[in-house]
């Protein structure tokens, strides 16, 4: 199965990209892989893709995300979504941009990374 990123706005059609093999928030950006195109940025205002700006991100379908040296590094699974700087694990706050050092702080475990990658569950 493949990554489908789905980016929405207050009102309006939701704008979709993929499929993907792979995802990863590289700091404040989301690109297949570490060094590919970017395919979304994140601003102060939510997700900005060509240009335009959109409030809210979901990775369909459920995924994997790993951080640490991502092989055998910790990781969390479920659903995954963005709003407004924070990324949500099945309806669960999980990371937060910290636009100060410019990577994501994990709550659960206390800890900034720079980078998270994003593979299917299935």
């Amino acid at each position: 199965m493949a990554i489908v990123l789905k980016f929405q706005k207050a009102h309006g059609p939701t704008l979709t990209r993929g499929p993907f093999k792979t995802l990863v928030f590289e700091r404040e950006t989301a690109r297949e892989q570490t060094g590919a195109p970017v395919i979304a940025t994140h601003s102060a205002q939510g997700w900005v893709v060509n240009g335009d700006e959109f409030l809210r991100l979901d990775v369909e379908p459920a995924v994997v995300v790993t951080w640490a040296g991502f092989l055998g590094g910790s990781s969390t699974t479920g659903r995954l979504h963005s709003v407004d700087g924070v990324a949500y694990i099945d309806r669960r706050m999980f990371a937060v941009v910290d636009r100060e050092r410019g990577d994501w702080y994990l709550l659960r475990e206390g800890r900034h990374h720079p980078v998270l990658m994003i593979q299917t569950a299935t």
